[in-house]
């Protein structure tokens, strides 16, 4: 299975603006999944914009979904500065038919993408999609630091013993599974 199964591409012209981008803002440097998926070799990119257009699991904050193109809406229209990125804008992973698929896809990208040196940004989707990151990292076998800034602690014990979660759960998940 190839990543690009799990993405729907992004609408440019919708991103753009009227007069088009200045070769200074991110959107005229950022290599985006419009009609070809990008191809992902070790190294070849620094940054990886991925969209995530499901909040089944964002318990007071539907519609977070839809987060992804309003974020790049602004993100594109920043200016670079005096250095060189190189971003690729994977498009957005659609929602699974169960929130697990949605997890699933979610944790097989970001394995990928740091097995190729490059690091994913999560844009979209709710707090409970931390849990789908923490789990491709703990794949890897590799040290994971996470910092959560948060009004409460996400720790809800009643939550049950599946793999779907939610945005008051997931913190839970993630010590539980430190523990094992």
């Amino acid at each position: 299975m190839s990543l690009a199964d799990f993405f729907s591409p992004v609408d440019f012209d919708k991103l753009s603006p009227s007069s088009g981008f200045y070769t200074s803002h991110l959107g005229a440097k950022i290599d985006c999944f419009t009609a070809r998926f990008p191809n992902l070799e070790p190294n070849s990119y620094d940054l990886a914009l991925i969209g995530v257009l499901d909040d089944r699991g964002a318990l007071n904050n539907q519609g977070c979904a839809l987060g992804p193109d309003y974020v790049r809406e602004r993100l594109y229209q920043l200016n670079e500065g005096n250095y060189t990125s190189r971003i690729v804008d994977l498009g957005n992973i659609k929602a699974g038919k169960k929130l697990s698929d949605t997890y699933v896809a979610l944790k097989m990208v970001v394995t990928e993408l740091a097995k190729l040196n490059i690091l994913p940004i999560i844009l979209g989707g709710g707090q409970d999609l931390t849990y789908a990151q923490y789990m491709a990292y703990e794949g890897l076998e590799q040290k994971v630091d996470l910092l959560v800034v948060d009004s409460h602690f996400d720790l809800d014990e009643s939550a049950e013993n599946t793999i779907e979660t939610n945005s008051q759960a997931y913190l839970q998940k993630i010590l539980l599974l430190l523990q094992i």
